[in-house]
């Protein structure tokens, strides 16, 4: 009967372990000095050698070391060991056997000298799994078991085995096993199994497998029963549900470019041809890995793969990592992700494009002031002493015209109170998805992604109010107000005057509004400040060229 090669080339002595070598070299001085324990703990993630390295240990301890050897093979003990009927070493699968009364059968028998070997070895695999009954039954045996019983305990989340267990046992972490090790004994098992297949391809199944050695070993018996001659890349990808290069590059560059539409249909075809989501996920952040190390060190980068988008991508799928795991839908969740990805990509870069553009705009301002009091002074229309009024104007007029947003902003706050309806709020939430589609135009786009940044609190048939969470987000975009209405009034089809208030105040100014609804105090309507035409800025009136220049030909304005 064929056997898989995770059975077939299990070390079956401390020299043919993997990747544990701190865990190794402890054990065999524990053994070499005669100090070995009465109970171990051995624990780290699956396929990293924890049971075999049990096993290893429970004929090292029985070996009777001819020629100092810890593990001779040749002696009577470890001849007796080798076979799987020893009744001297015990294996128990705490996932099957997790009860007290398989406990207590265990603890009746441990007394019982052993009946060939030096030592009695029971070994407890995924330990975890045992009810809390079935451990309080087993402390007083861990703690302080008969002179020949060893207990080897095994387990892929310590975290569930009770503290009381652990501090009577030595604990041993088993590492993931590095890639480099990995593709190593691969390599030697691909040798003496004559099975055709490049290091880059082991290097793939090493990276997958996630410092599992088992899980690798049963990948590359997978690709050798799959494929008899030489075992490609392609190979490896199909086998596997994977994406191949090419096809990873298409995403991260679709991704850089923003092409929304392109990367929903990618993920989409990804699960109907039955890709397995969680394992893409996987690739993705080790390719942009890669990229980000090579940007750095080399200064290489394909020509249309953005950095920033890279770096952003990677730390967000590097931190998403578990909940993708743990969804019912990873594909939906993915694809959300991705898409939210590039909407807070696009927010930062427009508004860094918004704070240069508004330094752009007061540097000329400064340049256009300097200007003309060097034309006054040369004309020696006023005096030099007068130089800075033009400036102090301007400052007065600024801070003038913001004091007068605010009271307009409170006034349609009230005014929204007063009229405030329940349909009024529904079709302003409905209308907001529509948003999403100017998210990257060059003109609106800034505009767009302050509005999708607030959340709708209350609207009436007149006026909306939308909350931000902080204060500056509220001040600027007072500062702004004109063209965020004119934006918002186009995309909803609506004729609404906006107002801003941060969650703080709006959760104090809900709990006034229910107070004063109980009590049965009304809001009243009241007419809107007019501001005058000393103070009236510029950006105050949005007439039809501006509405066009913002938009372009998207809309049609009467």
């Amino acid at each position: 009967m064929y056997q898989v090669l995770y059975r077939k080339y299990r070390p079956k002595n401390f020299e043919d372990v993997v990747g544990q070598q701190i865990v190794v070299k402890t054990l065999q001085n524990a053994i070499k000095n005669n100090k070995i324990s009465h109970s171990y703990i051995f624990y780290g993630p699956r396929g990293t050698g924890k049971t075999t390295l049990a096993k290893i240990m429970a004929r090292a301890v029985n070996c009777s070391h001819p020629d100092g050897k810890l593990l001779c093979d040749e002696c009577e003990n470890c001849v007796v060991s080798r076979e799987n009927e020893c009744v001297d070493i015990i294996e128990i699968d705490a996932a099957s056997n997790n009860g007290v009364d398989e406990i207590r059968e265990l603890k009746s028998k441990v007394n019982l000298v052993p009946s060939s070997l030096n030592y009695k070895i029971y070994i407890v695999d995924e330990v975890h799994m045992l009810s809390m009954g079935a451990f309080n039954a087993l402390l007083k045996t861990i703690e302080e078991p008969p002179a020949h019983s060893i207990f080897i305990l095994a387990t892929t989340e310590i975290d569930k085995v009770p503290e009381t267990i652990i501090s009577r046992c030595q604990t041993f972490s088993f590492e993931r096993v590095s890639n480099n090790d990995i593709v190593r004994r691969l390599r030697y098992i691909c040798d003496v199994e004559k099975i055709n297949i490049s290091d880059e391809v082991l290097f793939e199944i090493a990276k997958v497998s996630e410092g599992g050695m088992r899980d690798s070993l049963g990948m590359l018996d997978k690709l050798s029963i799959y494929k008899k001659g030489e075992i490609t890349l392609d190979d490896f990808y199909k086998l596997n549900s994977l994406l191949g290069e090419k096809e990873i590059i298409d995403f991260i560059t679709d991704f850089c470019m923003g092409n929304k539409q392109e990367l929903v249909s990618r993920i989409n075809d990804y699960f109907n041809s039955g890709k397995n989501i969680i394992q893409i996920a996987n690739q993705l952040v080790y390719k942009l890995s890669d990229l980000i190390v090579d940007y750095y060190l080399k200064g290489n980068i394909p020509k249309a793969v953005n950095i920033e988008r890279v770096e952003l991508l990677a730390n967000t799928l590097n931190e998403k990592m578990f909940e993708i795991k743990r969804s019912e839908h990873p594909n939906i969740y993915f694809e959300i992700l991705i898409l939210n990805v590039l909407r807070s990509f696009s927010n930062v870069l427009l508004k860094e494009k918004q704070e240069v553009a508004e330094v752009v705009e007061k540097k000329n301002e400064t340049e256009e002031i300097k200007t003309v009091e060097k034309e006054i002074i040369e004309d020696k229309k006023i005096s030099v002493d007068k130089k800075n009024e033009p400036s102090k104007r301007i400052d007065n007029s600024v801070e003038n015209n913001l004091k007068f947003l605010y009271e307009v902003n409170d006034v349609r706050i009230n005014n929204t109170f007063a009229e405030a309806s329940k349909d009024s709020l529904l079709k302003n939430k409905n209308l907001f998805s529509k948003f999403s589609d100017f998210t990257f135009d060059t003109k609106i786009g800034y505009l767009i992604c302050d509005i999708m940044d607030a959340t709708i609190r209350a609207a009436s048939e007149r006026n909306v109010i939308l909350s931000y969470e902080y204060d500056s987000s509220v001040k600027e975009n007072l500062k702004n107000i004109d063209k965020l209405q004119s934006v918002y009034n186009q995309v909803t089809g609506l004729d609404v005057s906006l107002a801003f208030i941060t969650d703080e105040n709006w959760e104090k100014m809900k709990e006034e509004y229910i107070k004063n609804k109980k009590n049965g105090i009304l809001y009243e309507y009241q007419e809107e400040p007019k501001l005058e035409e000393d103070n009236k800025s510029e950006s105050d009136d949005v007439n039809s060229e501006s509405i066009v220049e913002m938009f372009g030909d998207i809309v049609e304005y009467e």
